[in-house]
């Protein structure tokens, strides 16, 4: 890891694609952050299985956002000089730093081995950025310039066959003891092995199923369909490189459009599940992202729409930190160090809907904190954007 103290670095990058990494981790705080985890708005709330709420679409956008960024670094990287090999090494050395990163975030602050999640959103991503990574790298080749191209087709191919194969294992291959198809969280593939793998004790807690844990819905199995989410990136990013498209974002709006009514078409064969990370989620989700960043394409190209989205551009250039600050900080929250004269020392989550009741819905108060919460960072990452200082692996 390392601080990039470049000042002139925000200048250099793919605004959009700051804005929807952006837009996607601010909507993943503001479903960490809420004043109280009861009083949440519905769409900043998990799916509980099928379906899904506009929350859910965060995680996608982000790895979407992750895959764009890959053809763009590696150009770079190649340009400056750097081998086939090098950049395996290099994506290894990633992986591994996001992987040992979540398991510490999952781990802290309590530390309890016996009961350790072990998998997680940064372990997966990790992961699943190693083998995309290194799946670019095995495509890529020098041009008549000896500048690096990436082949689309390749990487569209190995997409297909991700999410046809994955379907294909939940759709036609018996899960012992509970046969096939198995979308459930229960019976089919994804929980089955990470109760194999993991075991019990070191998966995800807080979504038991009828009492009992387990799934866990960054597991093992879900790395696999992870890829295809960071391929869709890459090929976007691919075709912004080549600038060949005469209106890209209309055509980014529409084949996202396209691939979002196609999941839906495809829901009764394979639903649409973020938890065991089904197929047509990927389809539906990876849609959703090409959708809204052709939206903040169109924003962009307007001044004062520009100039609204500024924020967003700020979270966007420092996600890795901005997620960081949350998990190292998120323990603040819950101390109980404020005082009251009813309720003796309480927390700065349960001293706002303290304050609240009474006064606005608590629903409203519990957003409202978690809007506070942002403003706050923003203004700790606008100083890091003010300077050029960008956290990255």
């Amino acid at each position: 890891m390392n601080m990039d103290v470049s000042p002139t670095i925000a200048s250099n990058r793919w605004a959009e694609l700051d804005l929807l990494r952006g837009l996607s981790i601010i909507g993943m705080l503001l479903s960490l952050t809420p004043g109280a985890w009861e009083r949440e708005y519905t769409w900043l709330t998990h799916a509980k299985w099928e379906g899904g709420h506009l929350i859910d679409m965060v995680a996608p956008a982000f790895l979407f956002c992750i895959g764009a960024a890959i053809p763009l670094s590696f150009r770079s990287r190649f340009e400056k000089g750097a081998t086939k090999g090098q950049l395996a090494a290099h994506v290894l050395w990633r992986a591994l730093a996001l992987v040992v990163i979540g398991v510490f975030i999952n781990a802290y602050p309590v530390f309890d081995w016996s009961h350790l999640r072990l998998p997680g959103v940064l372990q997966r991503i990790g992961v699943a950025f190693a083998m995309v990574g290194w799946i670019v790298l095995l495509i890529a080749r020098p041009n008549e310039d000896g500048k690096p191209i990436f082949p689309p087709a390749p990487l569209a191919a190995a997409t297909v066959f991700i999410l046809f194969s994955y379907w294909a294992l939940l759709y036609f291959v018996p899960v012992p003891g509970f046969g096939a198809p198995r979308f459930d969280p229960v019976g089919s593939w994804p929980p089955f092995i990470d109760r194999a793998v993991f075991t019990v004790p070191h998966l995800f807690i807080y979504w038991p199923v009828d009492g009992k844990v387990v799934f866990d819905p960054d597991g093992l199995v879900n790395i696999y369909p992870t890829c295809a989410n960071i391929l869709f990136g890459v090929l976007a990013g691919i075709l912004y490189q080549r600038r060949s498209l005469k209106h890209p974002w209309l055509v980014a709006f529409i084949t996202g459009a396209f691939m979002m009514i196609l999941a839906i078409g495809f829901n009764g064969i394979c639903p649409i599940i973020k938890n065991i990370w089904t197929s047509t989620f990927v389809l539906f989700s990876s849609g959703f992202a090409l959708v809204l960043l052709a939206i903040l394409g169109i924003g962009l190209d307007h001044p004062k729409a520009a100039r609204c989205l500024f924020p967003l551009r700020v979270f966007g250039a420092n996600a890795l930190l901005a997620y960081l600050i949350r998990f190292l900080f998120d323990p603040l929250l819950d101390i109980n160090w404020i005082p009251t004269a009813q309720f003796g020392k309480v927390s700065l989550r349960w001293g706002s809907q303290i304050v609240s009741k009474g006064v606005i819905d608590l629903s409203l108060a519990s957003f409202l904190f978690s809007l506070i919460y942002l403003a706050v960072l923003f203004f700790i990452l606008w100083f890091f954007y003010r300077n050029g200082w960008l956290l990255k692996l």
